[in-house]
């Protein structure tokens, strides 16, 4: 039997033929609306950005999920912002949108203007959150304005503020860290040894590496104490150990022993070492760290030399009257992971600033994994070094090849222990904006100490197109086509119909 859909009435069937028309289609305006409502507290999307911009990742959904009480999100943000800036907040109040929508009612999200409530800018100022000044041109002259953009994070009586949320593509990393910081019962500890934590920030050479490690855990100096009389034992709460070659610190023997016991006893240690130390005055002295024994005994042999790479990164040479930047092949630049461990999540590139090569041998008992190697276009020097940049030799054709310079040995009951040959990777004065050292690290600890729980979320691409400063004739331009368009697309629409009936 065949159905013909064009006799098929509808209105008669639902029983609709003695309503009017103005009934019907508000009706069904209303079940649209209804509908959307419905619809929007779904959290289904189509995401077709780069990298899923737009998406929360799959570690913040578990990390919510998780989460026994209400989480509290304030945004505070002032309705003056200038107008070339507002795509800012709406990628702002969209990333908090979703989490509010993901949560299924467990996270509670706020926009607040503090100048339009004395309390509310008197509480912002406590909290630490800044004015913060914008300068935009009006009618030929510029006006400065001042605005918030902070976020307050709160769980129970615990709380995290966001000074600034003006760094979309690490916003998400802020916001889930600072959450999955105060909601947890305790929070893992990291220790470390070589460098002292506890400086000055204007002095103390990681401190990056402290602020970006600090968002999520505590940070102790860890010092192992010869006197008799005191336990050389690493705390067991210290969940990893960061161990530092710092060019005038030798590991005694009881260090490295206990080091050893640590990491037997289920502990996870990172490395950062040179197979030669390098001076400022790129003069070069053997490594006297004591560490190459520490290593050899997991089956990671650290060796001296200095790697070279035709991919290199480019460093500031030069002096007072004159600078100049040149690639410098000391610098080596890699981009070849090993992915299945899930270290290399959003990185694209590490630079090993004078890095030595390892290679691998085998262990009873522990598992070695290859984690970073150069480019086949990298060479070595080896007792004679040359660092002069205008002086170091090319190589030959045959000494081209891959270097191992990030490895990992494992043992399911014993520890871990990852080595990165290059004692300056993360240090204040060695970071290079091209490169995601500070990432990896970051993603490696978290895997050693919380069981990866934040990997993959950190530098999450967001891609930001402020609008172009424009001249006043073109802004004219530009409203006046926005009013006119649309009436006069109407116009000569509705001309062409009146010629049509003549």
């Amino acid at each position: 039997m065949k159905i013909n859909w064009q006799k098929i009435n509808l209105l008669k069937i639902l029983r609709l033929e003695k309503l009017t028309s103005k009934f019907i289609y508000g009706l069904v305006f209303a079940v649209l609306i209804i509908l959307n409502l419905l619809i929007a507290q779904v959290p289904l999307r189509l995401d077709l950005s780069e990298g899923k911009a737009y998406t929360l990742s799959t570690s913040t959904k578990k990390i919510i999920s998780k989460i026994d009480d209400i989480v509290n999100i304030k945004f505070f943000n002032s309705s003056t912002l200038p107008p070339r800036l507002l795509p800012l907040k709406t990628e702002v109040t969209d990333l908090l949108s979703e989490y509010g929508k993901d949560s299924r009612g467990k996270i509670v999200v706020r926009i607040v203007d503090p100048k339009k409530d004395e309390k509310t800018q008197t509480e912002v100022q406590e909290l630490g959150i800044p004015e913060l000044p914008f300068q935009q041109m009006e009618k030929d002259k510029y006006a400065v304005s001042s605005v918030y953009f902070g976020i307050l994070i709160t769980y129970g009586d615990k709380k995290e503020v966001i000074p600034q949320a003006t760094d979309i593509g690490s916003l998400e990393y802020s916001i889930t860290s600072a959450i999955y910081k105060i909601s947890r019962k305790e929070q893992e500890k990291i220790g470390v040894i070589g460098y002292d934590t506890a400086a000055d920030p204007q002095t103390n050479p990681l401190a990056s590496l402290d602020k970006v490690l600090g968002q999520q855990f505590l940070i102790e100096p860890v010092t192992i104490s010869s006197d008799s009389a005191s336990s050389s034992e690493i705390a067991k709460d210290i969940k990893t150990l960061l161990v530092f070659d710092t060019g005038s610190k030798k590991y005694t023997d009881l260090e490295i022993n206990t080091i050893k016991n640590y990491i037997k006893n289920n502990g996870k240690v990172l490395v950062f070492v040179d197979g030669v130390w390098v001076n400022d005055s790129l003069t070069t002295a053997p490594a006297e760290h004591n560490l190459f024994s520490l290593m050899d005994y997991y089956g990671i042999n650290l060796q001296k030399n200095l790697l070279l790479s035709t991919t290199a990164e480019l460093v500031n040479f030069g002096n007072e009257t004159m600078q100049f930047f040149s690639p410098y092949p000391f610098w080596v630049k890699a981009n070849m992971f090993n992915n299945k461990t899930g270290y290399f999540t959003n990185i694209r590139q590490l630079t090993f600033p004078w890095s030595a090569s390892v290679q691998a041998s085998k262990k009873s008992g522990w598992e070695i994994n290859e984690l970073i190697k150069t480019s086949n276009k990298s060479w070595e020097q080896k007792d004679n070094f040359v660092l002069n940049p205008q002086s170091i030799p090319g190589p030959q054709a045959n000494d081209l090849k891959e270097y191992l310079v990030g490895i990992e040995a494992k043992s399911k009951s014993n520890g871990q222990l990852v080595v990165i040959p290059s004692s300056r990777f993360v240090l204040d004065r060695y970071l290079s904006q091209s490169s995601d050292n500070l990432e990896l690290v970051l993603n490696i600890v978290n895997g050693l100490a919380a069981g990866g729980a934040l990997s993959g979320i950190r530098s999450r691409a967001v891609g930001f197109y402020p609008l172009p400063e424009l001249s006043d004739s073109s802004k004219d331009v530009f409203k006046y086509g926005n009013i006119l368009l649309l009436p006069v697309l109407f116009g000569i629409y509705g001309a062409f119909r009146v010629m049509r009936r003549k």
